[in-house]
């Protein structure tokens, strides 16, 4: 299968890595504005919110050459927000430092820091695909809006125990961070029981 990058990806992002033993992260393609490619979405205490790495590119600019700007502090805006929304979590403790470990390499392209990001959660969930970066790889027409925050999705995760579950009814495809961060090592369950709807 070939997906493409993704930014802390969302659940429905790692269902599929679950379901299949190699996945393709294809960037063959011109850079779309507005995708999880550069975002993803966290659940605060005032509701989800979406999380930006700023990226400096023009209509010519391929994901697979894209470059991360650093003209504005955003990896401490984006770490501040995670404490912010997970501290209370049964796993923050667990994973935050390395996650901050990631986000302060100063990455060049976007594609690598997504990279290293999706590698971790991997192995923190347990799952047993083989990723590979794929710079030739093209996302098919059905693909490029794949897992796209403006369309509908067939995706329904199993419930889990949410930070604000107390103030909120149940989101259903938060960022990897969201499901890490609650369910610790039994994320791979809530991927087991998760489901596509027809």
């Amino acid at each position: 299968m070939i997906l493409p990058t993704s930014y802390f990806p969302n659940v429905e992002f790692f269902y599929y890595l679950y379901k299949d033993n190699h996945i393709l992260i294809g960037t063959n393609e011109l850079f779309p504005k507005q995708t999880y490619r550069n975002r993803c979405t966290i659940l605060n205490a005032n509701g989800k919110q979406d999380l930006t790495v700023p990226v400096e590119r023009d209509s010519k600019t391929l994901t697979s050459v894209a470059r991360i700007s650093y003209a504005e502090d955003w990896q401490k805006n984006h770490l501040r927000s995670i404490e912010s929304a997970y501290r209370r979590s049964p796993f923050y403790d667990y994973y935050f430092e390395q996650i901050e470990n990631i986000l302060c390499k100063k990455h060049d392209l976007l594609v690598d820091l997504n990279f290293e990001l999706i590698q971790f959660f991997v192995e923190k969930i347990g799952l047993s695909c083989e990723l590979e970066l794929s710079y030739e790889a093209e996302l098919r027409n059905e693909m490029l809006n794949f897992i796209n925050p403006k369309l509908p999705t067939r995706f329904v995760a199993a419930n889990y125990m949410q930070t604000f579950s107390d103030r909120f009814e149940f989101e259903n495809n938060l960022s990897v961070l969201d499901l890490l961060f609650n369910e610790g090592p039994n994320s791979i369950s809530i991927l087991q029981e998760s489901s596509l709807s027809e």
